[in-house]
């Protein structure tokens, strides 16, 4: 069972305030006066209030509640992260001075206590977050800059930095661009064609290349013969080399046996040493393929999880997204990635030759990826396009005071729903909170790359039939 503050803090991030402002008031955690922890969620919600209220009166009075709500955790905890919390609310709030007062007691407290702040990086930053509003710009860029060197790859706390000090900057009207040389490196998608020759040395270069200019820290993407297996043993040279941090997902459209069998050892044998070695490197493997569908489809489907996952991680560390891919000459693109080029995201080509290698033909077969809507009140659809069965689970899901469902992406026959993939939707409807739309990490990642306008988190590991797995909302 979640404790009561776990269970608020995942409402809020699912985009269900109202529900987490209803189960502070029942465990009797509103208006606390000695827990700095309630006091610091309940900041939470009013700030995330704010930031949906349209421009005006009413937004600066919820700025300047959350911060007061800071003000006061940090007076009982005194602690460095509600009070700088509270200083740059007050600035969003219209109150300079009031965050400026705020700002200098966090100095005050930083100076006086060495070891405050949760991490070495926190602690600097703080300081710099601090000097800023206090309008020491050259001060607090260079306090962000130690920040960084202290703890050069906590990139995740590096975008949430970021993030604050644009809308410091932005509230103050001040240019915001120094602020790009301390972003968390681009993730990549990267993909290619198979039957390239293992020695290809002119498409090893051009991938050299790209990775050199563009400094990824992160790669998304398949492990087949050729381009594939030429990106990914590029990227692990060069982490090795420049970026010990870096990491390489691998998402593979069947399991591992099945896809070393059809997709490297049919090129020849010297791809398959090469697969297992990068595989052996990779910092997770996911691999999907159940149902068994055809190559292109598992490949299809394969593909929307990997570029959707370089894309959240992008949103997360306030980050790019690039894809590279190698493309045989003469050859267009495939949907997938002519979709990523036209959304206005980078896409590099690299053009190479094809080897004649010989490979089985893929079956044919009636399925296509479908997206499989369940509701709790046992009603079911399928739908072809991904957006519109979202659009639909989230009307199904607020209509009543307890609705609930789920959305699963999946191949399938467009006329007639597996019966396995019913009760895994029904089941996933079942662990949703009222009133949501909830999903599996594939899912939720193909809808992030369709550009889905609403809140898409992860809820936590929770348990299904099929086991613990990760849930996500998509509301």
């Amino acid at each position: 069972m979640l404790n009561p503050y776990t269970q608020i803090l995942r409402l809020a991030r699912s985009g269900s305030p109202e529900r987490a402002w209803s189960l502070m008031a029942e465990h009797g955690l509103l208006d606390s006066a000695s827990d700095p922890k309630a006091l610091t969620l309940q900041a939470r919600l009013v700030k995330d209030r704010a930031k949906r209220a349209g421009a005006g009166s009413g937004r600066a009075r919820l700025f300047d509640q959350s911060a007061q709500l800071y003000a006061r955790a940090a007076e009982i905890a005194r602690s460095s992260y509600p009070l700088i919390n509270a200083a740059s609310l007050s600035l969003f709030a219209g109150k300079p001075a009031q965050a400026r007062r705020f700002a200098e007691d966090v100095l005050d407290l930083i100076a006086a206590d060495p070891a405050e702040g949760e991490t070495p990086y926190w602690r600097e930053a703080t300081r710099a977050e601090a000097l800023l509003l206090l309008d020491h710009e050259a001060e607090a860029r260079a306090a962000l800059g130690t920040a960084m060197a202290r703890q050069p790859h906590a990139w995740e706390d590096h975008a949430a930095t970021i993030q604050q000090f644009a809308l410091i900057l932005a509230e103050k009207g001040w240019d915001a661009a120094w602020l790009d040389m301390h972003r968390p490196p681009p993730s990549i998608h990267f993909s290619g064609i198979t039957g390239l020759d293992p020695d290809a040395s002119d498409v090893v270069a051009a991938i050299a290349q790209f990775i050199a200019s563009e400094r990824p820290g992160f790669a998304f993407g398949a492990l087949a013969a050729g381009a594939d297996l030429l990106f990914a043993e590029a990227f692990i040279a060069w982490r090795d080399a420049e970026c010990p941090a870096a990491e390489l997902h691998v998402v593979l459209p069947y399991p591992v046996d099945r896809f070393r069998q059809i997709s490297v050892a049919a090129f020849g044998d010297r791809w398959t040493s090469r697969f297992d070695e990068a595989l052996a490197q990779a910092s997770t493997v996911t691999a999907y393929g159940l149902g068994d569908p055809t190559l292109p489809l598992a490949v299809d489907y394969a593909d929307r999880v990997a570029m959707g996952r370089a894309v959240r991680n992008a949103q997360v560390l306030a980050s790019r997204a690039i894809a590279v891919t190698v493309l045989g000459k003469g050859e267009g693109l495939r949907p997938q990635l002519a979709a990523w080029r036209d959304s206005g995201r980078s896409l590099t080509i690299i053009e190479a030759a094809r080897s004649p290698v010989s490979r089985p033909s893929p079956d044919i077969a009636r399925q296509s990826l479908q997206t499989f809507v369940w509701a709790d009140q046992h009603t079911w659809s399928i739908h072809a396009d991904l957006l519109s069965a979202a659009t639909e689970a989230r009307r199904l899901a607020s209509a009543g005071t307890s609705g609930r469902a789920a959305i699963l992406l999946a191949p399938g026959d467009p006329d007639d729903a597996p019966s396995p993939l019913l009760q895994r939707a029904a089941a996933l409807a079942a662990v949703a909170n009222p009133n949501t739309v909830v999903s599996d990490e594939p899912t939720a990642m193909a809808l992030v790359l369709a550009g889905w306008d609403g809140t898409v988190e992860e809820l936590g590991e929770l348990p299904l039939p099929s086991g613990r797995e990760p849930i996500w909302s998509v509301i």
